[in-house]
């Protein structure tokens, strides 16, 4: 069991996760200390949960990885209620050829489905024992398998037909679709179980950084995960809101500054000797950012502006600019006190997109034109795209090269990652040779690794 524990743990770590040892060492103390014929795949959670996974959502993480090792909940799979036994679901009679033999109780699928019985259609997926072959790698196809093996197609075309037929009101149908909606969830859950199981270690690992919404991708995330990366955006923020900076001033603290005390001293002939210190100070400088709204960088435009909305208090002074094909000012639409009211300012924001197709040659010309001239020298640029000209002749790299000359540092920030900077229509390695710094920022790590960097 030991062992175990040592795997996980590096599971973890290549994941994206921080375990160190003496986390490690808690674990293992803890799991000595249980009566290990007694344990269970709930208390082997609650020490993986307690020890190594630390983050307000590690629950759900440490969840599923432990359930990809010892299969899903045992409690709703043994039929505690004898719904299974008493209804006769496996007979042959009734069924149709499901998995491993068995066979599908396709009439009590239906009566659970429009009967909003999601924990017997649970049930009777457990007693079915869907089984993905090891050479099946694609999780479309395996989806696909598994609704064919389990009924779920059968079921679907049932009430598409009876709803067609009038056989269903439309409260019932509506019903009963999502009945099959939380159905089809499961599957897909199983689905990414076995697929897992069957998984090398290394694709293991990627499957891993993709529930980490550390790790996850701007760009790829799903709903469920906003919120966690919105948390660890804004903690992030916060911390960065009340770094300080590199500069230095005569404080209390600090360290000594030896020239500056020599300097001092030879007012009196050194004597008395007064210590000066230098300790660091908080910089305050501009901050302008070029978001580019396109629909296939949304995701990625909506945590930087949050993360800079959390960090705003560290800037004199931040004009925000968003474009698509047409540069739009919006400074006076983050004016609110809290994100969801910068945000609910931001949707009314119009002018940006004429065409629906990112123009940064265009935007960045009317960029030189409008505003360039009122650029202040302690300004940062940060400009926020994918970099992706759309093939278009106009790409606007002189004027970046005019954007760093005049500001204190022009940096871009890129979803994608940097093998795909030459591919089809982005020009970041062109973009990047006239910026102080082009970082591929997919995710909250990289995030991270940027502003650790400055």
């Amino acid at each position: 069991m030991e062992y175990f524990i040592l795997k996980i743990a590096r599971l973890l770590r290549e994941s994206g996760i921080n375990v160190n040892s003496d986390e490690i060492s808690d674990c293992i103390r803890l799991l000595k200390m249980l009566d290990l014929d007694k344990m269970d795949k709930y208390t082997f959670y609650q020490l993986i949960n307690t020890t190594l996974i630390k983050f307000p959502w590690g629950p759900d993480y440490a969840l599923w990885l432990i359930e990809l090792y010892f299969g899903p909940d045992l409690e709703m799979s043994s039929d505690h209620l004898g719904i299974l036994k008493s209804q006769g679901c496996f007979s042959q009679e009734e069924g149709h050829g499901g998995s491993a033999g068995k066979t599908v109780p396709l009439e009590l699928l239906i009566e659970a489905v429009l009967n909003n019985e999601i924990d017997l259609i649970y049930a009777v997926l457990q007693g079915l024992n869907l089984n993905l072959e090891l050479s099946i790698e694609d999780r479309e196809k395996g989806l696909a398998i598994f609704r064919t093996q389990s009924g779920w197609n059968e079921a679907a075309n049932h009430i598409e037909k009876a709803y067609q037929q009038d056989e269903l009101s439309e409260a019932e149908y509506q019903a009963a679709r999502a009945t099959l909606e939380e159905w089809n969830h499961l599957l897909k859950d199983e689905t990414e179980r076995q697929l897992a199981r069957n998984m090398s270690m290394e694709h293991l690992v990627q499957e891993m950084k993709k529930r980490n919404p550390r790790t996850v991708s701007f760009l790829d995330c799903d709903d469920a995960q906003i919120t966690q990366m919105s948390q660890e955006i804004q903690k992030i923020g916060r911390k960065l809101a009340v770094r300080k900076g590199r500069r230095r001033k005569v404080g209390p603290n600090g360290t000594i500054n030896l020239n500056r005390s020599i300097k001092h001293s030879l007012k009196t002939c050194g004597i008395p000797l007064n210590l000066i210190k230098m300790q660091r100070k908080r910089s305050k400088p501009d901050l302008w950012l070029l978001c580019d709204m396109s629909n296939s960088v949304s995701k990625f435009i909506y945590f930087m502006l949050m993360f800079v909305f959390a960090t705003q208090q560290r800037y004199a002074n931040i004009r925000s600019f968003l474009f698509v094909d047409q540069l739009v000012e919006a400074t006076d639409y983050f004016q609110e006190q809290d994100w969801t009211g910068s945000l609910s300012n931001l949707r009314k924001v119009s002018g940006y997109n004429r065409t629906g197709y990112s123009h940064y040659g265009n935007v960045l010309l009317q960029f030189l034109d409008l505003y360039l001239p009122f650029l202040p020298k302690k300004t940062t640029v940060l400009i926020l795209g994918d970099g992706k000209n759309n093939r278009n002749r106009l790409d606007g790299s002189e004027v970046l090269a005019q954007i760093k000359e005049k500001a204190a540092a022009l940096y871009w920030l890129n979803p994608l990652s940097k093998d795909q900077w030459d591919k089809g229509d982005c020009l970041m390695t062109k973009y990047r040779e006239y910026c102080t710094g082009a970082f591929s920022v997919a995710n909250i790590e990289e995030l991270e690794q940027f502003l650790n960097s400055l």
